[in-house]
């Protein structure tokens, strides 16, 4: 499978507030359509609704939004400049067959938006995975933090010939001169 064409997901969202459109059919049916943030995970759906005579419904379900190979990196919250670390990435086969590919693991200078896999002393990207049904396995990737960079952008996708998914983020990096206690939330 070409990585390259993975589509990685960005909306992750704790929570969607929204303004559905609401469709009915001639049986008084009403169909609910939207979107969801991206995020793999367990969602609570909660609707309130009233007309104009202030008569009132309300609905509550739970859906879970899951794909059959899923990518869930390991990241940290900050980083500092001079951070060794190992980078995990957790890669799920939820499918009932045995899955077989390609995960990769890809870093940008997000203010430059220039590669650093170079700069972070990562020379392989990529490594080959094999899942059997309904299990999971962790990668790990070697990471050192040089000094100069504000904010590190990860891309880790996985594909197999026929699934695929990815997860894009960002990473605050600290400067050495900084306390974490002196630091400002973002």
């Amino acid at each position: 499978a070409d990585l390259s064409q993975v589509a990685a997901r960005k909306n992750l969202n704790e929570t969607a507030f929204f303004f559905p459109q609401l469709l009915s059919d001639r049986d008084g049916i009403v169909r609910m359509t939207f979107t969801m943030p991206e995020a793999l995970t367990e969602w609570r759906l909660l609707g309130f609704a009233h007309d104009r005579q202030l008569r009132s419904g309300f609905i509550e379900a739970r859906t879970v939004t899951a794909k059959d190979l899923m990518v869930q990196p390991n990241a940290p919250r900050f980083l500092r400049e001079g951070d060794v670390l190992e980078f995990a990435v957790k890669v799920s086969n939820q499918s009932n067959q045995r899955q077989s590919g390609r995960v990769r693991l890809t870093f940008l200078d997000g203010m430059a938006d220039q590669p650093a896999d170079a700069l972070l002393g990562l020379s392989q990207t990529e490594q080959p995975f094999d899942i059997p049904s309904k299990e999971s396995r962790a990668f790990h990737w070697r990471i050192t933090i040089p000094d100069g960079l504000s904010v590190l952008t990860f891309k880790a996708v996985a594909a197999s010939d026929k699934v695929s998914d990815g997860e894009e983020g960002c990473l605050p990096v600290l400067a050495r001169r900084i306390l974490v206690t002196e630091s400002l939330p973002l």
